[in-house]
């Protein structure tokens, strides 16, 4: 199109000048140029039309007549006939423009045509988005009521059907506005139904906390014990997903504290017990190698009964593993019976293997 406006250009600026011919040479030249650019002007004007896909008869109309005109031109100059070239060249030219006047024309009212186009692309987008909200809401059992929205939708589609462009774009704003207002409303039941089903979580394993704090205090871990507590009546008293998650961590930290306690605990528990038994199986040794001596069952005897005691002992460090790591209490209970039991064994066995 911008060269057909080049063409016109060009066909003002030789009617101007085209007024006289001062001699038979200097007309052919003039003549020569002026079918030039109806020709060209021609041309592209038919490849405009072509590459349209709808096209009005009248363009055909104004089209065919600056064909004609053209031909005209043409025969008017192989025949030297310079005025009728100038008025067949006039005539070419203004049938050409009007034919690119209405090629404008049609394609400026098509434009609205392409705006409808776009809105009816946003609409099937916001109903799809619509679609989804329904199908979550329905999860939720949040009961939103989506008439108002879905009015709105029937509306646009109603404007859109009428071409009426600035009603649609009003109406799509306010779908726009009920959609985020759903989607908040759907998104705050969401946060709801997380929360609840969080306390939920939270109340089902407040025992096991109340647990864990036992345990704590058991092994001695006042500190823990207590911050278990804190933790516990902050996750009762959470309102969001975010603070019930970080009270758990810290639970979690506290629990493998005591976890590492217990691990150690039991390891000194399992060094106690096999400290018995080298000694219980020495004396089942003497036991059977014993023949009548009553010094040395004695002996015996009391060194069982002192085995079983350590067993008792080491039994009840369990439920009080606190004093495990008390060395003086160690010394002064199970290390005392078992340096007792050795001197016993040691005892027992030189009468048994002396007198035998």
């Amino acid at each position: 199109m911008n060269k057909l406006l080049v063409f016109f250009s060009l066909f003002l600026v030789a009617s101007m000048c085209f007024v006289t011919i001062p001699n038979t040479a200097q007309a052919d030249s003039q003549l020569d140029v002026l079918i030039k650019i109806t020709q060209n002007t021609k041309e592209h004007l038919k490849n405009d039309i072509d590459k349209l896909s709808n096209v009005s008869q009248e363009v055909y109309d104004f089209f065919d007549d600056g064909a004609k005109e053209t031909a005209m031109l043409v025969q008017a100059a192989e025949k030297e006939d310079a005025s009728s070239a100038k008025q067949h060249f006039i005539s070419a030219m203004i049938a050409f423009k009007q034919a690119s006047l209405a090629i404008s024309e049609s394609e400026s009212q098509k434009t609205p045509q392409a705006a409808t186009y776009d809105h009816s692309q946003t609409i099937i987008k916001y109903e799809n988005n619509i679609k989804k909200l329904k199908l979550i809401s329905g999860k939720l059992n949040a009961n939103i009521d989506f008439n108002q929205i879905d009015q709105l939708l029937d509306l646009a589609k109603e404007n859109i059907s009428k071409g009426s462009i600035e009603q649609t774009k009003e109406v799509i704003g306010k779908i726009s506005s009920e959609g985020k207002q759903i989607q908040k409303l759907l998104y705050e039941i969401s946060e709801q139904n997380r929360i609840h089903k969080a306390k939920q979580f939270v109340q089902k394993h407040a025992e096991r906390i109340n647990s864990l704090i036992l345990q704590a205090k058991t092994f001695g871990l006042d500190e823990t014990a207590n911050d278990l507590a804190v933790s516990k009546i902050q996750l009762l008293q959470a309102n969001t997903t975010g603070q019930i998650k970080q009270q758990f961590k810290i639970i979690i930290i506290h629990q493998q504290k005591v976890e590492q306690v217990k691990e150690t605990n039991q390891a000194e528990l399992l060094k106690l017990q096999a400290l018995l038994v080298p000694l219980e199986k020495k004396a089942q040794r003497l036991a059977d190698d014993l023949k009548e001596n009553n010094t040395a069952d004695y002996l015996l005897k009391r060194a069982f009964n002192l085995i079983e005691e350590v067993k008792q002992d080491i039994k009840e460090l369990e439920y009080a593993p606190g004093r495990i790591n008390d060395t003086k209490y160690l010394d002064l209970t199970i290390g005392k019976k078992i340096q007792t039991i050795k001197d016993l064994l040691i005892k027992a066995e030189k009468i048994i293997y002396i007198s035998s």
